[in-house]
């Protein structure tokens, strides 16, 4: 797949966005058109007094008509314009979706592995966010900016009219409103933004991983370390939200104090050519109102940079998905592969494993099993047994140390090799939400306390229940959450 460029989300739904920009065109027109017509209506029906319209030398009809008919476009602009960009996306983020499926149908098997493998979810996950966040281009970046322009333009064609004395002055602040100021703040918008989107999807794959991982995670009591994590993430994500908003407030009140600026110009630019009898008073009231209005085809802009960052971050990140997964499994060529004949051995040297490198769980072990070897794998609740048992099954990466498959390194076998070799099952408890007693007795119903505590000291767990307050009635989590693998274990095997 050739890499994504944003102007392909508005060449692929060309006409939808043309249609989509031409309505919202229509409502801002309608809506400012409204608001500067209706205050030249006041005005100049004040100054014709009641006499003139009584007179009929002033037409109100024509203007109220006018003035109802702005109203309903606007209406109608505005329902028309919503529904047709909500379509024109839905278009676009089904052509973004096909076209993304489409290019990894055809990769190779070998870059296809990748998506097969356990953290595929999280990269799906990814992906689909991401393209679901370019829909910010031609939302809230490209159809606001060509808006308003245009509705820029047409208001300084109006000035040219009515009020060309002061033409140039009003030029340089549209300039400034709808070119420098969003320009201004692209760049801080474009580093914000990227780093919210990474924190964010480090966050969404720590909190997917949390949950898979959530009964395993607090019987080991690692969940606290999980929680923090998220927690810090969390934390990030906000700072950089915060900070963009000020980005937004600062932008606005830039734009707005610029605005305030014109509209004091204009006010008295036209209040000289009203008292020197070049300008009717009306009109400049029209017009007055006109720049207010100005502001809501303009306020949007305040958030340009925003919808600039979010959508190049995107972009970036799909491109790099996509490319990444295009390439060919580099770790699958450039490993190794056992020679058929050779004695199947698995070799620990110096090994140290854990879930933190400053914690090593089990450390400095050296062993060597080989084929027909049966292992007893024996020790304390939290030595470390599953731990290793992760390691050498590849779900853990060693923290130090050395494993040798068929004298190859774990790190430079081929991963199909190494599944295909290594297989591991692990401890999956059934313990329900119960008491202890209640666990144990779904196998002898009729079995008294004392004979509970009885086998429960014959596989060695009447020390971990003398510890437990409420004894035999300690309500144990589900899974078994609460308990180590091995004493999950121990209370299976004894029903």
């Amino acid at each position: 797949m050739k890499p994504l460029k944003l102007r392909q989300l508005l060449l692929w739904q060309w006409p939808g966005w043309s249609l989509s920009g031409l309505l919202g065109l229509i409502t801002l027109f309608s809506t400012i058109m409204l608001l500067a017509y209706s205050g030249w209506f006041i005005s100049a029906s004040a100054l014709a007094g009641i006499a003139a319209i009584q007179a009929g030398s002033f037409n109100y009809m024509r203007p109220g008509a006018v003035i109802r008919l702005l109203a309903i476009l606007r209406t109608a602009g505005r329902y028309a314009e919503r529904l047709q960009s909500h379509n024109t996306v839905l278009k676009l983020l089904k052509n973004l979706r096909v076209a993304s499926f489409n290019g990894m149908s055809q990769q190779s098997i070998a870059a296809a592995a990748k998506w097969s493998r356990p953290e595929s979810g999280e990269t799906l996950q990814r992906l689909i966010s991401d393209i679901d966040l370019l829909d910010q281009f031609p939302l809230r970046l490209a159809a606001p900016w060509l808006w308003a322009i245009a509705i820029g333009g047409i208001f300084a064609a109006a000035l040219s009219l009515c009020l060309p004395s002061s033409l140039n002055f009003l030029l340089v602040i549209l300039a400034l409103r709808l070119l420098v100021i969003p320009l201004l703040f692209i760049p801080i918008g474009l580093g914000l933004s990227r780093q919210e989107v990474a924190l964010s999807g480090q966050r969404r794959q720590v909190n997917l991983i949390g949950l898979q991982l959530l009964t395993t995670l607090l019987t080991f009591g690692r969940w606290s370390d999980y929680a923090a994590k998220l927690a810090a993430t969390d934390q990030a994500i906000s700072q950089r939200q915060k900070q963009l908003q000020l980005s937004v407030l600062a932008s606005e009140l830039l734009a707005q104090c610029l605005h305030l600026v014109g509209l004091m110009l204009l006010a008295i630019q036209g209040s000289q050519l009203v008292l020197a009898d070049s300008l009717n008073p009306a009109i400049l009231v029209g017009l007055l109102l006109g720049w207010l209005g100005l502001n809501e085809a303009f306020q949007v802009l305040s958030q340009l940079h925003l919808a600039t960052g979010y959508s190049l971050a995107a972009r970036d990140r799909t491109n790099q998905l996509l490319a990444n997964s295009a390439e060919p499994n580099q770790q699958s060529q450039r490993g190794e592969t056992p020679a058929p004949d050779a004695k199947v051995t698995l070799k620990i040297t110096q090994l140290s494993c854990g879930f933190k490198p400053e914690q090593p769980i089990l450390a400095q072990q050296d062993q060597t099993f080989e084929a027909g070897d049966v292992v007893l794998l024996k020790g304390r609740s939290g030595a470390g047994k599953s731990c290793l048992l992760q390691t050498l099954a590849a779900d853990l990466s060693p923290l130090s140390g050395s494993i040798l498959f068929k004298g190859v390194e774990q790190q430079q076998l081929a991963a199909n090799d190494w599944h295909r070799n290594v297989a591991y099952l692990t401890q999956r408890p059934t313990i329900f939400q119960l008491s202890i007693a209640a666990d144990l007795r779904l196998a002898a119903p009729k079995a008294s306390d004392k004979e509970l505590v009885e086998v429960l000291q014959l596989v060695g767990l009447k020390p971990w229940l003398d510890k437990q307050s409420q004894g035999l009635r300690t309500v144990l989590g589900q899974y078994g959450v609460g308990l180590s693998g091995g004493n999950c274990a121990a209370l299976l095997w004894l029903e």
